[in-house]
């Protein structure tokens, strides 16, 4: 019983450490999108990819959106 409470309690940790990356890493792609170079298409890839971040943030699917915001910033070159 106690293994099982100490497992939940780091699972919940984890997640609200997830969960707490998710606003980082658009501050960090917004922070890169005034000096980035890239073509139209690709910008618009990823402002779609950090706007999809933002929204699975919102909708607490925090893995779908550092998932997300990943792609982003590899687009960034980040």
């Amino acid at each position: 019983m106690k293994q099982l409470l100490i497992s939940a309690t780091l699972l919940l940790g984890a997640t609200m450490a997830w969960a707490h990356g998710c606003p980082r890493e658009m501050k960090a792609i917004d922070a890169k999108l005034p000096s980035a170079q890239l073509s139209a298409e690709t910008l618009a890839k990823v402002q779609e990819l950090r706007a999809q971040g933002e929204q699975f943030h919102k909708d607490g699917k925090h893995t779908e959106s550092m998932a997300a915001l990943a792609e982003a910033k590899k687009l960034l070159g980040m």
